[in-house]
């Protein structure tokens, strides 16, 4: 059962995804268990096609959020300080669920203007009654924005951005890096080849997790384009250079990072199957699945999946292939002759049903 205040936060994400939506823009939500200050990115639209620029937004929604002198955003010491160093525009809404609207305030521009306030160990933030989130005023908000772009792609914010998403060992660092790099940054290919080939050096699961949805954004018109969008999917140019990057750059341990995230099941619609079409974009992903399945270290449950993998995509390179590899695997590895997924597939390829996941 969802609590009264979870529903009340919902309801003011519900309103920022609708009016986004509705203005042919991008929303995409983050987990409502992040701790890093964000609760979605919007994706801005130039002339009908994607700008490769957007802001990232932390949305309050409920009556503690309003007084007698208006709306306001509480902050303690820590997150006025991530706000304040962001390489990005960082944004603030309150909805009012009482008046059905909702109302703004630049988090990073507030702050910086105010830098007494990061001495204070917490501090409301002032949301403008002027700023109002709606469809009427979202123009204003975009051109607003966009005042911005400019300056924040710049080479020297390029630059710290690097810096900060090369700094593994501290996962704050590294996600604002990220976050940088993707909102600000992706048209350029180094951008895009250092959020690619820095994957599998990643220690934070938050992260790897983020960078592995953005580049699902690429294969999957499902999820962050909606159906009213479809007409700003990435280009073909802006999708094969991923793909080669992903080619150039993911091999053995970058895959075996990828299978956890698929290991609860590949369902249509969910998480996994967007890990999984990332892994099926990668030229040779079924040799090196099959690598991994022979290789006698690997743990029994994590080994059959990796192979229940390999049969997806290797039987549409080739079936006899496919089973040929299946009775080498299933002799030299016997308790997998009780795998009923992997059992189930054979069967399946053995009767020429090449069906695809999900």
């Amino acid at each position: 059962m969802i609590s009264s205040n979870r529903k009340t936060e919902l309801a003011g994400v519900d309103y920022v995804r609708a009016l986004v939506n509705r203005m042919e823009c991008s929303f995409q939500e983050f987990s409502h268990h992040n701790d890093q200050g964000n609760d979605c990115y919007i994706e801005f639209v130039e002339n009908l096609i994607p700008a490769n620029y957007g802001v990232f937004v932390q949305i309050k929604s409920g009556e503690s959020f309003k007084d007698g002198s208006g709306y306001k955003i509480p902050a303690d010491k820590r997150h006025m300080a991530y706000w304040a160093k962001s390489l990005y525009k960082a944004i603030g809404i309150v909805y009012d669920p009482e008046e059905s609207k909702a109302f703004w305030v630049d988090l990073s521009l507030y702050i910086r203007s105010n830098p007494q306030i990061l001495h204070q160990e917490t501090h409301n933030i002032r949301v403008p009654r002027d700023n109002e989130f709606s469809v009427s005023t979202f123009n204003q908000f975009v051109e607003y924005c966009f005042r911005y772009k400019a300056e924040l792609q710049a080479y020297d914010n390029l630059g710290r951005s690097l810096e900060l998403f090369a700094d593994v060992e501290n996962p704050e660092n590294c996600f604002e890096g990220f976050k940088a790099l993707y909102s600000i940054h992706r048209d350029k290919e180094a951008s895009l080849f250092y959020l690619i080939s820095n994957f599998s050096r990643i220690r934070d699961e938050k992260i790897r997790r983020h960078i592995l949805g953005i580049l699902s954004n690429y294969f999957n018109p499902d999820i962050f384009w909606h159906a009213n969008n479809i007409k700003h999917f990435p280009s073909e140019e802006s999708v094969a250079t991923i793909k080669r990057i992903l080619n150039d750059c993911f091999g053995v341990t970058e895959i075996k990072c990828m299978v956890p995230y698929m290991q609860e099941g590949v369902v249509r619609g969910s998480f996994s199957y967007l890990v999984y079409l990332i892994l099926s974009s990668i030229r040779d992903s079924h040799l090196i699945l099959k690598y991994i399945c022979f290789n006698l270290n690997e743990e029994t449950d994590f080994r059959n999946f990796c192979f229940w993998l390999y049969l997806h995509l290797s039987k549409f390179k080739s079936v006899e292939e496919t089973i040929m590899t299946a009775d080498k695997y299933l002799s030299q590895f016997p308790d997998a002759q009780n795998d009923d997924a992997i059992v189930g597939v054979i069967e399946s390829i053995q009767r020429g049903e090449l069906y695809p996941v999900g």
